[in-house]
């Protein structure tokens, strides 16, 4: 089973999701802007979509992520996001991406049935700010 851990991280705070089996899914990739593209250049975005549950646990965490999809202020838009990517319970990584100066693209929240919690679940895609390739890490 996979396990994953979300931090983002501004000078004024830092938001995480760390408690086992809350996010579900995620995806890193790298986009290249025009497709029609010619040759390597630095039009290249890294993205990222994170998918979990909605849960009391981690409450104050998406309370968190929803007021920063909504602000507009340069200095805590772009935020550091560190995704882990954890193999088993016992915590081997398989991988950690370190990516500065991501904002959000999307943020949704879906609720299910009244009777079924376990419907409810958030989605969070992000984009990092152009040109900042060359300061993504992958370890």
């Amino acid at each position: 089973m996979i396990y994953y851990e979300l931090k983002i991280e501004s000078d004024e705070d830092t938001i995480g999701i760390t408690k086992e089996s809350m996010i579900f899914f995620a995806q890193v990739s790298f986009d290249t802007i025009n497709n029609d593209t010619q040759k390597k250049s630095n039009a290249i975005l890294t993205r990222m979509v994170v998918k979990g549950k909605i849960d009391e646990s981690i409450n104050d965490s998406l309370l968190k992520i929803s007021e920063w999809a909504r602000d507009l202020n340069d200095s805590t838009t772009y935020r550091k996001v560190t995704l882990t990517i954890k193999k088993d319970a016992a915590g081997k990584i398989l991988r950690t991406y370190e990516v500065p100066a991501m904002f959000v693209c999307d943020y949704n929240e879906s609720y299910g049935a009244p009777d079924d919690d376990d419907e409810s679940s958030f989605e969070l895609k992000l984009t990092q700010r152009e040109n900042r390739l060359k300061d993504f890490n992958t370890y």
